[in-house]
């Protein structure tokens, strides 16, 4: 007999966003593992769905690896939620696809929501190539090295931090990255939802005294610093200058259509986005 494991995506804030789909699968399924079976546990309760949990977390034990595998290769259909959001990102969904697949059963991924695309598009920074993270460091000394790492990185790049360390993390960067252009979004999807847009220092200073909610911080590029706010030759509408064909050719490459590419330069250089297009397009 094959089992089945299906990865369930939950909402990370607003209930309204679980799928049909994700509901059809912990109702059926015969097992429903995940991080935290209170809270899992307080999600089924909402759905008038009762099921038996298992918990499945980063200090999972043999116990529930062995269980995983003994019910997947009797042919049982096993159900995995993460706290919030697509199982597998920051969470242990890859190690439990991996008995999954040890076992021969069937892995199926439902679409759903993801706390990393919602923030790298909602940004407002480019997000044609991106790379996230994780959570930062807890102690100073290693937070700060991975930002001095992360801010050498070419493409946008996701974070996630505590609410009770955003403060210090955003003094990191005022020192570290000073003029880097960031996103910082707080309670994504909830009735309170917030994003703060600038310089660390403009992120700060608009954020205040807040430390609460879950927060996601989005740093632009490495790439796109240099290339589009340090020290730009001036642009006098007649010819494209080297910086410009640079910066859309790493922009075509990165799956942008030209049109797209266009759009956040010609904002840049002050001249509309149809003639910067019609220039780029005799090249």
């Amino acid at each position: 007999m094959t089992g089945h494991l299906i990865l369930v995506p939950t909402p990370i804030g607003n209930l309204g966003d679980l799928t049909d789909r994700a509901k059809e699968a912990l109702a059926g399924a015969d097992l429903v593992a995940c991080e935290d079976t209170r809270r899992t546990g307080g999600l089924l309760k909402h759905l008038e769905i009762e099921k038996p949990l298992l918990r499945f977390d980063d200090h999972a034990s043999a116990a529930a690896f062995e269980r995983l595998g003994l019910e997947l290769g009797s042919g049982r259909t096993v159900a995995y939620c993460s706290d919030a959001g697509m199982p597998g990102i920051n969470d242990p969904g890859f190690e439990i696809a991996r008995v999954a697949r040890a076992a021969g059963a069937k892995v199926t991924v439902l679409p759903g929501a993801s706390a990393v695309l919602l923030a790298v598009v909602a940004s407002g920074l480019p997000c044609h190539a991106f790379s996230f993270w994780g959570y930062l460091p807890n102690r100073s000394e290693p937070r700060r090295t991975m930002l001095k790492k992360l801010g050498a990185e070419e493409e946008t790049v996701v974070v996630f931090e505590t609410p009770h360390r955003i403060h210090e993390t955003l003094s990191d960067l005022e020192e570290l990255l000073p003029g880097r252009e960031m996103a910082l979004g707080r309670e994504l999807t909830k009735l309170h939802e917030t994003w703060y847009r600038g310089t660390p220092t403009q992120v700060k200073t608009q954020l205040g005294r807040e430390d609460r909610g879950e927060m996601v911080l989005v740093l632009a590029g490495a790439s796109a610093k240099r290339l589009v706010t340090e020290g730009v030759p001036a642009f006098d509408g007649a010819a494209l200058p080297d910086w410009v064909q640079t910066y859309l050719g790493a922009a075509r490459e990165g799956g942008m259509t030209l049109r797209e590419a266009v759009k956040p330069l010609a904002k840049h250089l002050g001249v509309s986005a149809s003639e910067l297009y019609r220039l780029a397009a005799d090249l």
